[in-house]
């Protein structure tokens, strides 16, 4: 896992574990079982995170594999989806009420569908954030 993760890891959690065994383990336990405590769920959530940053990582390796195929759908896919998105949300919200009288429909698109535009979009923003956040640090 890259550096910059692990230590936001660590940060973030470590206060949150910290948090959590004050309120929630009994105040009859020693500092010793309070620390093993606090080692144990860092490692679990670092662990966690690990497998989180190489499902995003193997996301990243095929959208630049696709990035350098010479065929323009294997590139184009995720933009052409994103569009689509967009024309959607642009006609059913933003022009549908000005022209519903001159017979604009609305597209109809099944929950399913948006809920995956919207995980293919998410993930493609992410990792694009997340490659940019990387450079910075470096």
């Amino acid at each position: 896992m890259p550096e910059p993760v692990t230590s936001i890891v660590q940060g973030t959690l470590g206060r949150v574990i910290d948090r959590l065994a004050d309120r929630y383990l009994p105040s009859s336990i020693s500092e010793k079982e309070r620390e093993e405590f606090r080692i144990r769920a860092m490692e679990l959530a670092l662990k966690e995170a690990e497998s989180e940053a190489g499902a995003i990582e193997s996301v990243n390796a095929t959208i630049r594999e696709e990035g350098k195929s010479e065929h323009w759908i294997r590139w184009s896919w995720r933009p052409l989806i994103g569009f689509t998105f967009a024309g959607v949300v642009i006609n059913n919200y933003i022009l549908l009420p000005y022209f519903r009288n001159l017979g604009l429909q609305p597209i109809d698109i099944p929950s399913g569908i948006w809920e995956s535009m919207l995980v293919i979009l998410g993930v493609a923003a992410g990792t694009r954030g997340l490659e940019k956040w990387a450079r910075e640090r470096k």
